[in-house]
């Protein structure tokens, strides 16, 4: 016990220190913030500049995206032709600017100004388009007691799937038809997005043997060859800049039709490639 007028002194001289400590308690939890937060806010800016074309140069040699989705009207005529596809399927939308600095969009006869989804400007040799023209797309099996045919295999829910990986350790079972197999099955190089649960999470299949999907799992199976991890990278975006998910202009669901009208800028096939090399070293440095 200090005498008196020390004790006054001393209680002094902590009133006077408290705020400074106060202002660094503060301080220290803003510091906290942005080190919880730089990594997923690096992340998004890094997507945002690549996937409009402002990651890596353009290159001249490259087949503009106009050529690679001719290509992909050219298979689903063939596949078309020996049935293996609806003929609805060549019913695709072809997105164009117009003289008038708008965006249209032509499906057969029907043409429309979707300027309002057109979020910012990409390079010529660039083209909007919709998933559905790139991929086909389909869910799995829902499991219920009067759907119960098949032989016992194993499957994935929604619970196994997270951003960019998959977590293996307790799968279920449950039967599949021949039928249902050919729909539900998932094989190397697929991309998988969550209907359910987290909206819009995604990750690639890239096991070297098959694996079946629950109907809350949407399968994308490119029509010809793609740079599969560069569409992994705008779903990242998209749904962490609320494009999916998300309020206003972002979509609440992510049912087949939601999926299959999802507008998104899609580069030349040798730029989706440089840009996905771009952005995996970027990571690294990130992390």
């Amino acid at each position: 016990m200090p005498p008196i007028n020390e004790q006054k002194r001393i209680i002094t001289m902590i009133n006077s220190i408290i705020p400074f400590v106060q202002d660094y308690g503060k301080s220290y939890n803003r510091l906290q913030y942005l080190n919880n937060s730089i990594e997923g806010k690096l992340k998004k800016s890094i997507l945002q500049e690549a996937i409009q074309g402002r990651l890596v140069e353009q290159d001249p040699n490259d087949e503009p995206a106009s050529v690679l989705l001719e290509h992909i009207r050219t298979e689903k005529q063939r596949l078309v032709k020996e049935g293996k596809l609806k003929k609805s399927a060549l019913q695709d939308s072809v997105i164009y600017r117009g003289d008038d600095n708008k965006y249209y969009e032509k499906i057969g006869k029907t043409c429309s100004d979707i300027s309002d989804e057109i979020h910012f400007e990409i390079p010529d040799s660039w083209s909007w388009t919709r998933i559905g023209t790139i991929f086909s797309h389909c869910t799995g099996k829902a499991l219920n007691s009067s759907n119960n045919r098949g032989t016992l295999m194993k499957y994935i829910t929604t619970s196994n799937l997270y951003w960019d990986r998959f977590e293996l350790d307790n799968l279920r079972s449950m039967p599949f038809t021949d039928e249902e197999l050919e729909k539900c099955t998932v094989t190397q190089g697929d991309l998988l997005v969550c209907e359910g649960g987290d909206i819009g999470r995604a990750a690639i299949w890239n096991y070297d043997y098959d694996m079946r999907i629950q109907n809350h799992i949407h399968k994308l199976r490119s029509y010809v060859p793609v740079c599969t991890k560069y569409f992994f990278y705008v779903f990242y975006l998209y749904k962490h800049t609320g494009l999916i998910g998300g309020k206003g202009i972002g979509i609440q669901g992510l049912s087949s039709n939601a999926l299959h009208r999802l507008i998104i800028p899609i580069p030349p096939i040798e730029e989706q490639s440089r840009i996905v090399e771009r952005v995996n070293l970027l990571f690294q440095l990130s992390d």
